[in-house]
């Protein structure tokens, strides 16, 4: 009896031992694995097909000289300029595409697209503009100080859509803050006569907002995409409303003291580089230093760990003992913080005063570059600098007066927004909380 259970006995132990062995590898990597092999290939031949728009353009630009100029000492002052071959650009530009497609499909997932677009995206648009301005010569320094101012709004709004989104709330109200902000930032600014008065207040105000919002989402669960809509539309109408009713007919109320750019000592006399980088409105200098303490912050610290639990995974996180709604009111105070100094940069430094739905749709091209950055500030702000340079290149381009309709240049950077929320060139995951109510338990 004895030695006829023993061979039962170790059956079932072997059996045991070896059963989780079968389910080491969780159910759902295998089907994340398959799908992250099918974007890869797709953005493969996205890649491969843009080496053939390449090529083709590339046939048909012998002969043509791209011009350009740069300033050297200072804004308006001595310029100095140059000519390529518009052919060799393009080759360049076939070259980087040709050799993304090889390394994506080769690579996999593991191939890092997005700097890869980081890295071609520069040579795309001094190609194109080559190209198009066929012979007119183009200011470069005028090109690369309107990228980086573009770059400021979208860059800092992302910023608001990281904190928010990460901590759970989904943030689409970016537009509504940033028009909040560009108006009281103008009023505050003309009633004081102070210039950081508006951006101050912006702030505050954008804050206030972003409580409201925050008050609707995680007190009464309303439905986060729809309460963004509803401040989105509000906010369009409010500013318009005042903006015809009080800032036209009492038009000192809108003359804000605009902000203006700072030279940096020694830095800003660096030939050709000094009048791109060091001689900008203080927004930007600001804009870089949020961008890398938010890095920081997210990725280094323990607020930022407790940040992306409370998106992730916010029933855990609550089991720790993390409070995750207060973290996402603070959260929230955060995020309409930044946006609504974002927003206030536009009638300061950007317009010069405040106007109908100004923003113009830099808060959802702001969601654009969170999603196109996998909810990371230094790849978010890359994509913001990808935007701001379409959006200067239009306006090069418009000046310099090219034969292309008006309307096409101004959708541009709308078009590359929908090709980036769309993931045509590559899908990312969200924060798996966003958007969700919770119940502190």
């Amino acid at each position: 009896m004895t030695n006829k259970k023993k061979p039962v006995a170790a059956a079932r132990a072997k059996t045991i031992t070896t059963a989780p062995a079968k389910r080491s590898t969780p159910v759902g990597d295998g089907a994340d694995a398959q799908q992250q092999l099918v974007a890869s290939r797709v953005r493969a031949g996205l890649f491969a097909l843009f080496t053939l728009l390449s090529l083709a353009i590339t046939n048909g630009s012998a002969g043509v000289e791209g011009k350009f100029a740069f300033w050297v000492d200072k804004i308006g002052g001595t310029d100095v300029s140059f000519s390529v071959p518009v052919v060799l650009l393009w080759v360049a530009v076939t070259a980087g595409f040709g050799a993304m497609a090889a390394l994506q499909f080769v690579r996999g997932a593991s191939f890092r697209w997005r700097l890869a677009i980081g890295l071609i995206s520069p040579f795309l648009v001094f190609a194109l503009l080559a190209r198009l301005l066929d012979g007119t010569t183009a200011n470069l320094t005028v090109f690369f100080t309107s990228t980086l101012l573009y770059t400021v709004p979208v860059g800092i709004g992302a910023l608001a859509g990281i904190v928010s989104e990460r901590s759970g709330i989904l943030n689409i109200s970016v537009e509504g803050k940033l028009l909040f902000g560009a108006m009281i930032g103008s009023i505050a600014s003309s009633i004081t006569g102070i210039a950081i008065a508006g951006p101050i207040a912006g702030a505050i105000f954008g804050a206030l907002v972003s409580l409201f919002f925050a008050w609707l989402g995680i007190r009464y669960k309303v439905d986060q995409i729809i309460a963004g809509t509803v401040i989105n539309i509000g906010a369009l109408g409010v500013t318009t409303f005042a903006y015809l009713r009080i800032l036209q007919p009492y038009s000192e109320f809108n003359r804000p003291i605009g902000i203006t750019p700072i030279q940096i000592p020694f830095l800003s006399d660096i030939p050709v580089l000094g009048p791109i980088l060091f001689s900008l409105s203080p927004f930007f200098y600001i804009a870089v230093g949020l961008v890398l303490f938010f890095t920081y912050m997210i990725y280094r610290t323990r607020w930022g760990l407790r940040l992306r639990a409370a998106g992730e995974q916010p029933n855990a996180a609550g089991t720790v003992g993390i409070d995750v709604v207060k973290l996402r009111y603070r959260a929230m105070l955060i995020a309409g913080l930044l946006a609504g100094f974002a927003g206030s940069y536009i009638s300061l430094s950007g317009t010069g005063g405040f106007g109908i739905n100004t923003s113009a749709g830099q808060g959802f091209i702001a969601l654009a570059a969170v999603i196109f950055g996998a909810w990371n500030p230094v790849y978010a702000f890359g994509a913001a600098l990808i935007f701001g340079m379409t959006s200067a290149a239009t306006t090069l381009l418009s000046g310099l007066g090219v034969t292309i309709p008006p309307q096409i240049l101004l959708s541009m950077p709308y078009i590359v927004t929908i090709i980036v929320v769309a993931g045509l060139i590559g899908r990312v995951r969200a924060p798996a909380s966003a958007g969700r109510p919770y119940d502190q338990g």
